[in-house]
């Protein structure tokens, strides 16, 4: 799923709260200068001054939209608009206590939180952007890019992409439209190959979207853009080139520059956040109950099989980045060696490995806790962590992943989950692993925060009939 960008004030809420606490701080500074610390509950009218003054900021900053491009000003522009912002908040301030004629406010306060203002308003947007810059360039979730572009227009369209100063992506790779020599590189970024060529680069690397940014009045074929939209990935097209805008497609800014964007599914960051949110919370619940659960089951399968009680396995997330998940250790400390003498009766149809009655399983304790999903605890700390969600596509091992096939791939488009909608649409019963990427295909494009309350409230039911694993 791609998360759109934020538009309007809500893009830059962060800069709106940091004004109003550095004005409220500079109007409490200037008035401790003045009247003294002592003398607050003497003049609480400054308090009412001080709500004022806040929302006067933020309308401030709605309709003189003071943080328009507020990540790209330098220096001498922001001091700039920090001094206007500033100042049109307290002159409308003054003439708001002038027309009430309510109480007497010193005009030396308003001076001395005039000026101060400007230096807190200043000084703190500098060191939040240095800060949201550093953290954008090294954070864990940064977007890999592919660029689809021609061998003549790799350049340019290279120094643009990394040109921005603030940047959520990396570029990870060029696919021309044209001839592309075996090995070639740009600015020393690999060269995939031509669009029309070899797809394997899509399962061998972690690609999360597709620019596609040819010379105007070039079009590229709606058949390699539905082929990656397929795979699960997000195609922005430089609106540089002429495209056929549809209901399917979505007005985004990708690196300073209008595109159109489309995907399987496109949310707004607040239905993200909001799913993050239930994560986090869904999270602590979880890890309470597994360190309930741990003081029983750990004993257990220790006595049963000694060796380590967890169990953590190398699983390929999302876009094909690898991470380690966490379970309770459900079968014997062999297991993994004895798979492939299993193989022959795998009862699935594809890459995925199922076996009823599986003999690796420990006897007791590992059937139990597998029927009864309590193996799956542990998980919470990757949903914890942000390697997982509580709903989504079931991980692949790496193993099953090298075998997908290209339209295999838009299961791993998202962050896997602990539950989702084929565990609970009858997985016991389901053999056919094209069934299975037919349902998560269902779940992302049909993705929404009710429909992960419903999944999560369907697990819960299922666990309950003790209808997990086999």
């Amino acid at each position: 799923m791609y998360t759109r960008a934020r538009k309007g004030w809500k893009k830059h809420i962060d800069f709106f709260l940091l004004d109003v606490l550095m004005l409220e701080l500079s109007l409490a500074l200037s008035y401790w200068i003045r009247h003294g610390g002592n003398r607050v509950l003497e003049r609480g009218f400054y308090y009412q001054l001080g709500m004022i003054v806040g929302v006067t900021s933020i309308f401030v900053g709605l309709g003189n939209e003071s943080y328009r491009d507020i990540l790209r000003r330098g220096y001498a522009k922001e001091l700039r608009a920090a001094f206007v912002h500033v100042s049109l908040t307290y002159g409308l301030d003054i003439v708001a206590t002038y027309f009430t004629k309510g109480y007497y406010y010193s005009r030396q306060v308003f001076l001395m939180a005039w000026f101060f203002g400007i230096f807190f308003c200043y000084g703190s947007r500098c060191l939040w952007k240095k800060l949201l810059i550093r953290n954008g360039e090294s954070k864990s979730d940064e977007r890999n890019v592919l660029l689809v572009t021609t061998s003549r227009k790799a350049k340019k369209a290279i120094k643009r992409l990394n040109g921005s100063s603030f940047k959520d992506y990396r570029l990870v790779g060029l696919v021309f439209t044209d001839h592309a020599e075996p090995g070639l590189t740009v600015e020393n970024y690999p060269v995939f190959g031509r669009i029309d060529g070899d797809t394997s680069y899509l399962r061998e690397n972690v690609i999360d979207e597709v620019l596609i940014q040819l010379p105007v009045g070039m079009m590229l074929e709606d058949k390699y853009i539905n082929m990656f939209v397929q795979t699960g990935l997000t195609v922005h097209v430089d609106l540089g080139i002429p495209a056929k805008a549809s209901s399917n497609y979505s007005v985004e800014n990708f690196a300073g520059k209008v595109v159109l964007t489309r995907g399987m599914k496109l949310v707004s960051p607040g239905e993200m956040f909001l799913k993050r949110l239930m994560d986090i919370c869904g999270a602590v619940v979880g890890l309470i109950l597994t360190g309930i659960v741990s003081i029983f089951v750990i004993p257990a399968i220790k006595i049963a099989d000694p060796g380590p009680a967890f169990f953590s396995q190398v699983r390929v997330g999302k876009n094909g980045r690898h991470f380690k998940i966490y379970k309770f250790r459900s079968m014997y400390m062999d297991a993994e060696e004895r798979k492939a003498e299993l193989m022959s009766q795998n009862e699935m149809q594809g890459p995925m490995f199922k076996m009823e009655n599986d003999p690796r399983i420990i006897k007791g304790v590992g059937d139990f806790i597998r029927k009864t999903s309590i193996d799956e605890l542990p998980q919470f700390w990757n949903v914890l962590n942000g390697t997982m969600s509580l709903v989504g596509t079931r991980p692949p091992t790496v193993n099953e992943y090298e075998q997908y096939e290209m339209e295999h791939l838009k299961r791993v488009s998202i962050k896997p989950g602990i539950t989702g909608m084929w565990q609970t649409s009858g997985r016991n019963e389901i053999t056919d692993f094209e069934e299975v990427v037919r349902l998560d295909t269902e779940y992302i494009t049909n993705w929404s925060l009710g429909l992960d309350i419903k999944l999560l409230f369907k697990t819960v039911m299922v666990v309950f009939k003790r209808e997990g694993s086999k």
